[in-house]
């Protein structure tokens, strides 16, 4: 709104024709201001002074689809080459970027306090273990139900976070112990009640939820796991009064439907907003005064070296959502593991002893920032052949590799942990290197082989 008809705005939801009216209105210089999503990188704008990657430990930024690239890589050479400057902001900076800032590789700007010296809200972590031992078998805890309806007896504002949307993360025949999976990939389908069916979050397939067991023929069918619709059901039994929305894949497949939710819950149209991470970053709702956070432990255990940046992250930044104006905030987070480290430093705010601890974990490992990250990915409709295919390809560069004296590292090859999407087995090799001209020479030869 500052900058009136000089913004454009390039995203994915636009139409073919709206993306080429902003990209040539960008390109005859009629936008001098882009605001966009990843792909905004690349936006024909003369005269470039200066890029701005907001929340740029967002994993988004990285293309998984061809041509795969890292937004910020891109804007740094961009910047590069016009002689223009780059900004990475952040509450929570990746890693490898605060390394780099660290070891003065960029200019750390450091921003302590919120605006108006407002102060951060005090976030308190619930033993879970003790309210199932207590008779509770609640989403919510004992305390989370007191200070809500403290939150909405004062007319204030709430948001509920659970990073998993549906009603339950998988369906099982409690007789015969059947599981509904998805016939084109290794996972569970997740169950939706509004529509009573049973969804890939893979593939997108999409199957009427039966009546009885296809493996027994029984009617004992179970539903485990939570996800956002079953927190929206619990909350209304909880408070039948209470107005809510929901902000998760689901609810917002509509052109303007982020903007509508938010825009109702900003004019105080609902109490509370349940949502997974898209509720986490970049809302600023005066009104919030209480954030709750549900079961972020599967987080913790993910199996990948980011799994705990990527949970200090999220906690710390879906914490800030709340005491933004003149109320205080108060956060709540509900955890199976509250002695967990990682837990305790987000609800602490303290990034500066994540870092320092993360940072020990992965020199000993070698992960980055302390090495270079290659992955190979192999996919084939036939499993056997996808495994032949990459021990074949690691044979091939070890043998390329004589000679050249690079110090690495292989693991693999071995199946994904997600081992078949959409019809294709998929196996991976991880290489932990130097990212630099002769390993990638190396990889060049091996990959035109």
């Amino acid at each position: 709104s500052r900058f009136g008809n000089d913004v454009a705005v390039l995203h994915s939801h636009l139409s073919d024709g709206e993306r080429f009216d902003e990209w040539r209105r960008i390109r005859f210089g009629k936008a001098r201001v882009v605001v966009g999503a990843r792909s905004a990188v690349f936006a024909p704008v003369e005269n470039l002074r200066i890029i701005i990657i907001d929340e740029e430990h967002e994993p988004s930024y990285y293309s998984e689809i061809t041509p795969k690239y890292s937004a910020a890589e891109v804007a740094l050479r961009r910047v590069k080459l016009c002689g223009a400057k780059l900004v990475l902001g952040s509450a929570t900076p990746s890693l490898t970027t605060y390394y780099r800032a660290k070891r003065g590789r960029y200019i750390l700007l450091e921003m302590p306090n919120r605006i108006n010296g407002v102060p951060m809200p005090k976030v308190d972590v619930v033993d879970m273990r003790e309210e199932f031992l207590s008779g509770n078998n609640s989403i919510f805890s004992g305390l989370m139900i007191k200070r809500l309806k403290e939150c909405l007896e004062k007319h204030e504002q709430a948001i509920l976070f659970l990073n998993r949307r549906g009603y339950s993360s998988h369906a099982e025949c409690r007789a015969c112990g059947f599981v509904f999976t998805c016939p084109n990939c290794d996972v569970a389908l997740t169950y939706h009640r509004f529509d009573e069916s049973l969804r890939c979050h893979y593939c997108g397939a999409n199957y009427k939820m039966p009546k009885t067991c296809p493996s027994c023929g029984r009617e004992y069918i179970k539903y485990t796991g939570i996800g956002t619709q079953q927190v929206e059901e619990q909350l209304k039994l909880v408070f039948p009064n209470v107005r809510c929305l929901r902000m998760d894949m689901d609810t917002t497949s509509g052109k303007t439907a982020h903007r509508d939710i938010l825009d109702a819950f900003t004019r105080r149209e609902a109490d509370v907003l349940i949502g997974t991470q898209m509720v986490a970053k970049g809302l600023d709702i005066p009104n919030v005064t209480l954030v709750g956070v549900l079961l972020i432990d599967k987080s913790l255990y993910a199996g990948d070296y980011l799994g705990y940046e990527k949970t200090f992250s999220l906690i710390t930044q879906v914490v800030g959502r709340c005491g933004r104006g003149s109320k205080k905030g108060r956060a709540y987070l509900q955890t199976f593991s509250p002695e967990h480290y990682v837990l305790n430093l987000a609800a602490d705010q303290n990034y500066d002893e994540f870092f320092r601890q993360e940072c020990e974990i992965r020199k000993a490992l070698l992960f980055p920032p302390y090495c270079d990250i290659c992955e190979i990915g192999l996919s084939s409709v036939d499993e056997a052949a996808c495994k032949k295919g990459s021990d074949s390809f690691v044979k091939l560069f070890m043998k390329n590799l004589e000679g050249h004296g690079i110090p690495i590292r292989v693991l693999g090859p071995s199946a994904c942990s997600v081992a078949k999407v959409n019809g294709k087995y998929r196996y991976r090799i991880i290489i932990k290197c130097k990212n630099n001209k002769e390993f990638r020479s190396v990889m060049q030869a091996t990959l035109l082989d």
